[in-house]
C-alpha cells in the first residue's frame, strides 16, 4: 500500500461539506466547513486514496516532461496549428532592432530581440495571438455558416479557467493558447461555443449538435484535459 498523500487543509465559511482536490501544481487541499472536525480530512483522503494517487502521479509525469524541454528559444518546438516549429532566439546586442520581431522560417520560428526590452516569450506571445486570431476568426466563419449562427465580436485573450466562451448576445472568446493543440482539437472547441448560440445549455440536444458537426469532440475534451499543463506553460 502506498504512503499516504501529505495534504493541506483550507478552513471555508461557504463550504456546505467536505471537498477534496489537487491543484495544477500537485497540492492535495481538502477543503472543510469551519466547524468541521480536523478528522474529517483525513477520512476523505482515505476514502479517495487511489483518486489522489492517480492525480498526483499524472501531474508529476506532466512537471517531469516539462522539466525536460529545451529552454524557450534554445531549441524547444511548439506544434502551431498542427505544425512542428523550432524556437531560436537570437540577440544582436549592440546590432539590436528597435523593436524586437518573430520570423517564420522553414520548420521553425526566429525571435530577433530588440531594444525595446521584450524577451523571448513575450514576442512569441504576441506573434501566436496575432496566429490564432487568423485561425480561429476562420475556423468560426467557416463552422458559423455550417451551423446557421451569426456570432458576434471575436476576442483572442489568456483565459485561466475555460479555453472558451460564448455570451447570449453571441460574443465569442477563445483563448490563444488554442493555436498550440491539433487543428481538430480547436474545431471542437470553435463548433462547442458556436453550437451554445443555438443551445445555451448542455442538454442531449446539445451535445447531438456538437458531435453532429465535431465527431471527435470526446477524443479532443480528452486531449485537452491531458495536455493543459503543457498549453499553459509553453512559454515558461
Amino acid at each position: 500500500m502506498s504512503e499516504p498523500q501529505p495534504y493541506r487543509i483550507r478552513r471555508s465559511d461557504r463550504a456546505r461539506r467536505a471537498r477534496l482536490t489537487v491543484s495544477r501544481e500537485g497540492e492535495v487541499v481538502v477543503v472543510l466547513p469551519r466547524r468541521a472536525p480536523a478528522e474529517e480530512a483525513g477520512r476523505l483522503l482515505r476514502q479517495h486514496a487511489a483518486w489522489v494517487d492517480r492525480h498526483v502521479t499524472r501531474i508529476s509525469a506532466e512537471q517531469a516532461r516539462l522539466a525536460a524541454r529545451p529552454a524557450l528559444g534554445e531549441g524547444r518546438v511548439l506544434e502551431v496549428a498542427g505544425e512542428p516549429l523550432r524556437i531560436s532566439t537570437v540577440d544582436g546586442a549592440s546590432g539590436r532592432p528597435v523593436r524586437g520581431r518573430v520570423e517564420a522560417v522553414p520548420g521553425g520560428l526566429v525571435v530577433r530581440l530588440g531594444r525595446d526590452g521584450r524577451g523571448t516569450a513575450a514576442l512569441l506571445e504576441g506573434w501566436l495571438r496575432e496566429r490564432a486570431r487568423e485561425i480561429i476568426g476562420a475556423q468560426v466563419a467557416t463552422r458559423s455558416s455550417e451551423l446557421g449562427v451569426g456570432p458576434g465580436r471575436l476576442t483572442i485573450r489568456d483565459q485561466s479557467s475555460r479555453w472558451a466562451s460564448a455570451s447570449a448576445s453571441g460574443a465569442l472568446s477563445f483563448s490563444w493558447r488554442l493555436v498550440l493543440a491539433p487543428p481538430h482539437v480547436l474545431d471542437a472547441v470553435v463548433v462547442h461555443e458556436l453550437a451554445h448560440l443555438r443551445v445555451r445549455n448542455h442538454s442531449r440536444r446539445f451535445w447531438r449538435l456538437v458531435e453532429g458537426h465535431a465527431p471527435r469532440t470526446p477524443e479532443a475534451r480528452r486531449w485537452l484535459r491531458e495536455h493543459a499543463a503543457e498549453l499553459r506553460a509553453a512559454l515558461d
